[in-house]
């Protein structure tokens, strides 16, 4: 007895993969400057809320909404380099003195925290908010007419 199989099922996954693979997002990481036009707080919890979108992040002019604050910006080379670190807590090692983890705390890291590299750059992104306002109905019959 012989059992068919469909012959493209082959065909499928190696298009799904490599659909897969031309879907890949390309993560980088930019220094933005907002000024004082809203505070680290308020960017926070937009942050955590997943509440921050880029438009056109790599044109000329990108745009950044951050809740309801929308900014443009523009792409500037730095004097040096910007590093990006990522902190995580030190273990505690319950074999150790207290006292001889306390001064290597305080000699090694200050803070308690480890640092590790994420990433560079040698751009900064300057953002100024602009306001976005609605098109008016007059302004699009004046646009369709022309």
């Amino acid at each position: 007895m012989e059992v068919d199989t469909p012959s493209n099922t082959k065909d499928q996954s190696t298009k799904s993969s490599n659909n897969a693979e031309q879907e890949e997002e390309e993560e980088f990481l930019i220094m933005a400057d907002i000024g004082h036009d809203i505070d680290q707080h308020t960017v926070l919890e937009h942050a955590v809320k997943s509440e921050i979108r880029a438009i056109d992040i790599d044109g000329i002019n990108p745009f950044i909404q951050i809740g309801p604050y929308t900014f443009q910006g523009q792409y500037n080379y730095i004097l040096g380099t910007n590093l990006f670190f990522s902190t995580t807590s030190t273990s505690i090692d319950d074999n150790v003195s207290t006292s001889s983890r306390t001064d290597e705390a305080t000699l090694n890291n200050p803070n308690g925290n480890d640092l590790n590299l994420i990433g560079i750059s040698d751009k900064k992104l300057n953002l100024s908010r602009v306001y976005i306002y609605p098109k008016k109905n007059d302004d699009i019959d004046n646009q369709s007419k022309s």
